[in-house]
């Protein structure tokens, strides 16, 4: 016979004493006007299977959470000079696997993490890795430039204050919008030239100004992303050479080539999706290295971050890297730098220079931050 004392004694356990019960205080959650003031890192990172999401960290070496920005699936984003406004491409599609697509521009006030404006762009818009090359802004930042693929290639001109775009520049054969001074921006192709496309307020356009043959396509390709400085481009091959394109003239023009690895042992070599970044205030390049270097290697995670000299051209500082395949540094008198690795890790680098030498150590780490090749971006 079963006992019915069992079921008074649960009951029992279950109530709360009343002193519990007087004490009890409701949480209540808000929502913040403004994220906390310090200097920021931003990290893309990008979605293919639904919206993507840019992560905002304080850099300093806690790396601690702000928030986030939510744009739509395979996004770009580019942050304005001052760090207040960061515009975001992505696309929006109706039955993922077929049928049409719609491609927003967002423009996201940084301070508080919400959206300040939003406008249809051309859904001609590419939908690939996330690459500063592939949406930039002019450089008065009145256009943005967006790289289209369909496959064919050409870059779409928007007109910021309009909200619309005004003209779609065919660039057959290459790839990126680099802005220059002016209205007018620089892109790679693929036999081996540069061309540089220049526009005009009402939308019109200027046939391109191709420079000879600078690289060799098959035996020494380039990332396509280049860094600027002092005025001009310098493009990362990926056997380690640098090349120094002047293209403030019509066309581009080679005005320098660097080898970095010679005499160096270990077939070493640049790797990653974002392999180099330029902090002005020092004139030193970095790049994400990695040894045992053969065909293909160039998509190889860093095993060191080498420091480059721009005045010397020479190789003043070779640090441990953790994996990583993306690169940023801040712009300011004492570089930061921050990388991201495949794993989704992202670590920050204090920068020490003693006796012309650079060392680089690790100095915070935000563990599971993206998924996909991240894009960085500091507004310090």
């Amino acid at each position: 016979m079963r006992s019915c004392t069992v079921l008074p004694f649960i009951l029992a356990s279950l109530a709360l004493p009343a002193a519990a019960q007087d004490t009890f205080t409701p949480e209540k959650l808000g929502v913040e006007a403004h994220i906390a003031e310090g200097p920021n890192v931003l990290v893309l990172d990008q979605s293919w299977n639904g919206p993507s999401k840019i992560d905002v960290l304080g850099a300093d070496e806690g790396l601690k959470m702000k928030g986030n920005m939510g744009p739509g699936t395979t996004a770009q984003m580019v942050l304005s000079r001052d760090g207040k406004s960061l515009y975001t491409g992505s696309v929006y599609m109706q039955r993922f696997v077929y049928g049409p697509v719609t491609v927003i521009l967002h423009e996201w006030d940084l301070a508080t993490l919400s959206r300040k404006r939003e406008f249809e762009i051309p859904a001609k818009f590419a939908h690939v890795e996330s690459q500063p090359g592939l949406f930039a802004l002019s450089d008065d930042e009145a256009y943005l430039l967006a790289q289209n693929a369909t496959p064919a290639t050409s870059v779409s001109v928007i007109d910021l204050k309009a909200e619309k775009a005004i003209a779609e520049i065919p660039t057959p054969g290459c790839w990126t919008a680099i802005p220059a001074t002016g209205m007018k921006f620089t892109t790679i192709c693929g036999d081996g030239t540069l061309a540089s496309y220049a526009w005009a307020a009402d939308g019109s356009f200027a046939e391109p100004k191709k420079s000879a043959k600078i690289f060799d396509p098959d035996a020494d390709a380039l990332f396509a992303n280049p860094v600027r400085a002092e005025g001009k481009l310098i493009y990362l091959s990926f056997n380690g050479n640098l090349y120094v394109i002047d293209d403030s003239g019509e066309a581009p023009v080679l005005a320098e080539t660097v080898k970095l690895t010679d005499g160096v042992i270990g077939k070493w070599a640049p790797g990653g999706s974002e392999a180099i970044a330029y902090n002005a205030a020092t004139g030193k390049l970095f790049i994400l290295m990695h040894s045992g270097a053969k065909e293909g290697s160039h998509k190889d995670p860093a095993q060191e971050i080498w420091t480059v000299d721009l005045a010397s051209k020479k190789v003043v500082g070779r640090s441990p890297a953790h994996h990583e395949n993306t690169l940023a540094v801040s712009k300011g008198d004492a570089p930061v730098l921050f990388a991201a690795s495949e794993e989704g890790n992202l670590t920050r680098y204090a920068y020490a220079e003693a006796d012309g030498e650079v060392t680089l150590t690790k100095a915070g780490e935000f563990e599971g931050l993206s998924s996909f090749p991240a894009l960085i971006t500091t507004d310090f």
